[in-house]
């Protein structure tokens, strides 16, 4: 009767102990799967996308490298011709919004229209900006 309760002691010993080893070896996968999502070159882009009544401009559409947090306005004007008034963008690359037609200058940030200026707008890895001069 001994025999077996060493045994089965013995045993729960070496299964406790290897299932130490196994919870390590999934804890060190995680860390070194999630490096290697950091380090993705594509993880750190935007691309914006110009187009009057809705027909996209020559060089309009870029794919451009950011920081995390990077201000809308100021990739705008680091990759574009941009004039503006008081945070409004009122010329992209020679197209200019005209007041009397009813046409500016809106955006989109990943389908949803901004809510905010694009002074204050701020940016993430993967966004998709479309500007349109438009009618409202």
């Amino acid at each position: 009767m001994m025999k077996k309760w060493l045994l089965l002691f013995f045993a729960s010993i070496t299964l406790a102990a290897c299932g130490t080893t196994a919870t390590d070896d999934v804890d060190t996968s995680s860390v070194s799967e999630s490096a290697v999502v950091q380090e993705d070159p594509e993880a750190s882009t935007v691309t914006i996308s110009i187009a009057v009544d809705g027909e996209e401009i020559e060089d309009g559409s870029k794919t451009i490298e950011i920081e995390s947090g990077a201000i809308l306005l100021d990739v705008l004007k680091e990759n574009y011709e941009i004039v503006e008034e008081n945070g409004f963008i009122t010329s992209i690359n020679g197209h200019q919004q005209d007041e009397d037609a009813g046409k500016y200058w809106l955006f989109d940030v990943n389908g949803e229209m901004g809510l905010v200026g694009a002074q204050e707008q701020e940016l993430d890895a993967g966004d998709l900006v479309e500007f349109n001069l438009s009618g409202i």
